[in-house]
């Protein structure tokens, strides 16, 4: 019914009303009654007039919307008469809905969003399974590329990408990197994942062919930035890793490439490797596995028949590409490999992987927040429902019945809920970036579209009606049974009234309290685990060392001349002032990069399968001095160990216990695995170094050995150097910076903190223990402020009992017992309920401690001992109150 037919109906309601009544007056006037007693009598005669309208507008079938919105006007009366409760309740709900929205924000821009492209239901990443039990496999080597895009006729178009092997290309020419972050992909990327360009034209698959020139993709973001928008943009040039890159185009705004947590800035084509290497080995290698691959199913097609036609293709498209440098076995396994589809709408992502399971956990934490605060509100909603009790009878004895009155209270608390929402989606929004810059570090700098959709607004928009519902039901319903008679005497009655309709506040409180105590328990656990985490024994000493990485492939500098050049450059770093001891290595401790093979000794009964496996690095000869691991049997390298020497190693204590269990290990021989046609050589141990971390403070051990980094076969074009100082290593940069440059100008330069770096490593537990140790404080305050308000409310309720006891010469003492035996009952049942709900879903969080189990009985106790202090603390204020009450007082009540 549109507003001009109900205004219209309305104006003949009151016609017809009116009509009516003049009538009936007319009539009593003709029969000599006065006219104000004939108008009365047509009134009384006539009914209630109100009830007419609303019984007519009832069959009308809207009068729901009119008394809807009379709710929500008298509800925002109601509230606006106490705005210290309405401000208390608001802001503890737009914490808790807050919360609640930043992080399903996070799971939304993380693991639920399609990508920004055209119908990504569509899009299907290609993996490749060995056996059925084998998780599949995502990244595939160029051939195999190359024979998919050639050859397949599975998907309607497939493209390939890497944002692993270039993630980062450097736009400066020598000294301290500038990096943008790059992504090489297939020619028809753009057209199969069917995004337009902003500015001039996107690459095609006639640019992606080996031999291409260097042509260059920007993305939106970085055209803005970086040449602010102007079209002069496309055709000019870009240095790329010292390498000219012609830029030939802008994606559209939005598109920020497949990887979820990261955007591009500069796409190249595959064929570009090339480019960068001198010559087409990542191009051509059957055993490099780089690329990821994806696809557009074909209409009307289902993803079962997909995988069906691709396990047909897999033998015809494998066969052609296996790798030659595997041993005849592995060759074998690898022909019976398939291919598999699984949904990439939604892109892939190294921080869904990584805090997926975090992150659902805290959705878990803040839920139960959100829970403590609704049963916080429905305290306060009991108390300020017990006030209101003559209101109420008031209106159920003019007819209202109960039903309306629960509707008008429920309009309430969902205004209240609406109000906490929509500050809380302003909490959510600051709450967003703050997550992000947590999972965030120095090396991988996350980003996340956080932009307003319509499954974040509904989310918020459910929960709202949900907490408004969930802390307003009860004090609705108990209100509403206010007993009439108690209600219009007053005094002793209605209190003896309210005493009992509050007594569900006592098992709210006990509810928050024993949610509370398993999130100060979750939170125990993190917290301790997170300590135990940053207190082990790394093997090295991360303070006060300063990373430097040089890049002399970027400086084209010939092969040959990289070892005199790095040895140049360890040279003046050891000799700057403040530099206690330098080195150089290929990798750093607790970087994420590995390099391993399984070992072999002369032992026939040595270790095999995993037992075997050791990892590797290239070292120099300060680099144990550099990072203080002493070792503590045989000796260092010396100038000695050449590439024309012996070739030599230092071991770890693990990789002696495990190889060389009942031998002297010094002067001993390993080798690696071999390969087709070129034996492993073998290597000579001549010292042993202590136990260290080598990827992550979390392994176990590895078996590690040493090799001196001047027996690298081919010069490394990237290398680390570790320079320990005496100051704040940041204040060594200029110095470095100048010693570099002082070698050669065009030598890239990055820098890292080694302690940084280590730190980096623990982003996911620092989140968790730094999270759930916020929540878990602000669900103890919570649960102890409905504590507070529930006996504080009791002892207000019963200050005249206390008067007349001490009357009639009770001891304050006994007042003081009788009030703090009702706040230990509560707390008794909700540590008892606490610890029951902790022991039973404590067990989930088992896989993300560290040297602690998840029923830990110390950190249960100690949860405990918190909430038990903090709980008398919160009780002890009120009873001593109570203490106080003034007999005379009590006396002039009765």
């Amino acid at each position: 019914m549109s507003w001009w037919t109900r205004k219209r109906k309305e104006e003949q309601l009151e016609e017809e009303v009116r009509g009516h009544l003049e009538m009936a007056a007319r009539e009593r006037v003709e029969r000599g009654v006065a006219a104000d007693e004939a108008a009365r009598g047509a009134r009384r005669e006539f009914g209630n007039v109100e009830l007419v309208r609303e019984t007519t507008r009832d069959i009308w079938g809207w009068n729901w919307l009119q008394d809807a919105a009379q709710d929500v006007r008298y509800g925002w009366r109601i509230l606006g008469r106490t705005p210290v409760l309405t401000a208390v309740a608001v802001f503890s709900l737009a914490l808790g809905i807050g919360a609640n929205t930043a992080i399903f924000s996070l799971i939304d821009a993380v693991v639920l969003q399609m990508l920004p492209v055209h119908k990504p239901e569509e899009l299907m990443q290609l993996k490749m399974r060995g056996t059925a039990a084998d998780r599949p496999q995502p990244t595939f080597t160029n051939p195999i590329w190359e024979e998919v895009r050639d050859h397949q006729d599975a998907f309607a178009g497939v493209f390939a990408w890497s944002s692993f092997t270039h993630g980062q290309f450097d736009l400066a020419r020598g000294g301290p990197v500038q990096y943008a972050n790059g992504v090489i992909a297939s020619g028809n990327f753009f057209a199969v994942l069917g995004v337009r360009p902003a500015a001039g034209r996107l690459f095609t698959a006639e640019d992606d062919r080996r031999g291409c020139p260097g042509v260059a993709v920007l993305s939106y973001g970085f055209w803005q930035d970086h040449f602010g928008g102007a079209a002069s943009a496309v055709g000019s040039t870009l240095s790329l890793d010292n390498h000219n890159f012609q830029v030939i185009g802008v994606s559209a705004a939005g598109f920020y490439g497949m990887d979820v947590g990261n955007k591009f800035d500069v796409v190249i084509p595959i064929c570009s490797q090339a480019i960068f290497t001198d010559d087409e080995t990542w191009l051509t290698r059957r055993s490099t596995w780089w690329l990821d691959i994806a696809g557009r199913m074909k209409p009307g097609m289902s993803e079962e028949q997909l995988n069906s036609r691709l396990a047909v293709l897999s033998p015809q498209l494998l066969t052609p590409v296996v790798p030659t440098n595997w041993q005849a076995e592995n060759q074998r396994e690898f022909v019976k490999r398939v291919l598999v589809a699984s949904p990439g709408g939604t892109g892939v992502s190294f921080v869904r992987s990584q805090f997926q399971q975090p992150l659902t956990i805290l959705m878990g934490v803040v839920g139960l927040v959100l829970v403590i605060a609704c049963a916080n509100i429905a305290s306060l909603m009991l108390a300020r429902s017990a006030a209101r009790g003559k209101e109420i009878a008031v209106r159920k004895a003019l007819g209202a019945s109960r039903g309306r009155l629960i509707r008008q209270l429920l309009t309430e608390c969902v205004l209240l809920s609406s109000a906490g929402a929509a500050l809380g989606l302003a909490f959510a929004r600051w709450g967003s970036t703050l997550l992000v810059r947590f999972i965030s570090t120095a090396q991988d700098q996350v980003f996340l579209d956080f932009s307003l959709n319509g499954r974040v607004l509904g989310f918020t928009a459910a929960i709202a009606v949900l907490t408004g519902v969930l802390f307003g039901v009860l004090p609705a319903f108990r209100s509403t049974r206010v007993s009439l008679t108690a209600a219009m005497k007053g005094g002793q009655a209605e209190d003896s009234e309210r005493r009992m309709r509050f007594r569900p506040a006592k098992w709210i409180v006990a509810s928050q309290v024993a949610l509370s105590l398993v999130l100060l328990v979750g939170a125990g656990l993190f917290l301790r685990s997170f300590a135990k985490l940053t207190a082990v024994d790394a093997g090295f000493d991360r303070n006060n060392v300063l990373l430097v990485n040089a890049n002399l492939k970027t400086a084209k500098v010939p092969a040959e001349q990289y070892v005199a050049t790095y040895e140049a450059i360890e040279q003046r770093l050891k000799a700057l002032p403040g530099v206690v001891s330098a080195g150089r290595s290929f990798t750093t401790p607790v970087s994420h990069m590995e390099w391993n093979e399984d070992v072999h000794t002369d032992d026939a009964g040595g270790p095999v399968g995993d037992a075997a496996l050791t990892y590797y690095n290239f070292v120099s000869a300060g680099y144990f001095a550099a990072l203080r691991m002493p070792i503590i049997e045989g000796r260092g390298f010396d100038k000695g160990d050449s590439k024309t020497g012996t070739k030599v190693a230092i071991v770890n204590e693990t990789m002696v216990r495990r190889f060389f269990r009942n031998k002297n290990p010094i002067g001993q021989y390993f080798r690696g695995e071999d390969e087709p046609g070129n034996p492993a050589a073998r290597i000579q141990i001549v010292g042993i170094v202590k136990d260290s971390k080598y990827d992550s403070l979390r392994e176990e051990t590895f078996a590690q050995a040493f090799l001196p980094i001047t027996q690298i076969l081919e010069g490394d074009e990237r290398e680390n150097f570790e320079i320990r100082t005496l100051m704040q290593p940041s204040a060594l940069i200029p110095a470095v910076q100048e010693a570099v440059g002082g070698v050669n100008k065009e030598i890239p330069i990055e820098y890292r903190m080694l302690s940084r770096q280590v730190d980096d490593s623990l982003v996911q537990e620092r989140l968790l223990a730094t999270l759930s140790g916020f929540f878990g404080g602000l669900a103890l305050l919570l649960a102890m402020i409905g504590l507070y308000g529930a006996v504080n409310y009791l002892v207000n309720q019963r200050r005249a009992e206390f008067g007349i006891r001490r009357a009639l010469g009770a001891h304050p003492g006994a007042i003081f017992q009788l009030v703090m035996r009702d706040v230990m009952g509560i707390l008794v049942m909700g540590i008892a309920a606490g610890v029951c709900l902790a022991a039973a879903s404590v067990g989930v969080l088992q896989k993300l401690m560290f040297g602690l189990a998840a029923r830990d009985t110390a950190t249960i106790v100690a949860a405990v001992g918190v909430m038990a202090t903090v709980a008398f603390f919160a009780g002890y204020l009120p009873a001593r109150r109570a203490m106080r009450a003034d007999p005379m007082a009590a006396l002039r009540y009765e």
